[in-house]
């Protein structure tokens, strides 16, 4: 990348729109003749002013994990450009530096990859802009190398009849990101089965069993960098 950028230092921005939206694009046509001018144009476009700063910090962390991976000069591939404005679209609703570094080692890894894996990662990328940043912590957690550490520190107390209601919203949410996860085929479910093989359920009337990270679950957290587990190329995406 370009040294305004480079090693993760983040552009001089000026005080006003126009100001701050020419730095970036500067600093973008510096480090990728190419792809820069679209982005910039896409930044002028549709990201407000008072996310310019997500979106400097998500590029400051891209540079960085594209030095990391000397995967910089490939930003200028045609496939790559798919990858860097959904990820500045994702970056500049991001809450949290930690996700933006989420979704500059996912963008990352994209641009990195093979022209023929590049749709596989976006189709990734595109997965963890539907997710929250207690379902990452939630698919984590069932990963089997934490065993059930992780998955005890997060789970909610169970909620009875007379609690709260705010105990009934956090074990409803609870069980919802569980529902995402499963939907998105990130986790999947083995069911327990007593006599007769007939299925269990527990004191919630749920399907008693255990969840696990599926291959494509694996890929997700290792993208982010959760986990530094290899997965295979061939996994579903």
């Amino acid at each position: 990348m370009g040294d305004s950028i480079k090693g993760g230092a983040r552009p001089h921005l000026g005080n006003n729109v126009a100001d701050r939206t020419a730095a970036l694009a500067r600093s973008l046509a510096g480090s990728a003749p190419i792809a820069g001018p679209f982005l910039a144009e896409l930044i002028t476009a549709v990201i407000p002013n008072q996310r310019l700063d997500r979106v400097e910090a998500f590029l400051a962390h891209l540079a960085a994990e594209l030095d990391r991976l000397g995967a910089a000069s490939k930003i200028n591939h045609e496939g790559s450009i798919p990858l860097v404005e959904e990820g500045i679209a994702q970056a500049a609703r991001a809450f949290t530096d930690e996700r933006r570094q989420f979704l500059a080692r996912c963008v990352a890894n994209g641009i990195h990859a093979e022209e023929l894996g590049k749709l596989k990662e976006l189709k990734i990328l595109r997965i963890l802009g539907e997710l929250g940043d207690d379902d990452l912590l939630l698919l984590d957690a069932n990963n089997e190398r934490h065993g059930w550490t992780k998955l005890e520190a997060i789970r909610p107390p169970f909620a009875s009849l007379s609690a709260s209601d705010e105990a009934h919203i956090r074990h409803e949410l609870y069980r919802a990101s569980y529902r995402k996860l499963e939907a998105l085929g990130l986790l999947n479910f083995s069911m327990s089965k007593g006599e007769y093989d007939m299925p269990q359920y527990d004191h919630d009337g749920q399907l008693k069993g255990h969840h696990y990270v599926s291959s494509l679950g694996r890929m997700v957290l290792a993208r982010v960098g959760l986990t530094d587990e290899e997965v295979q190329s061939g996994a579903p995406a």
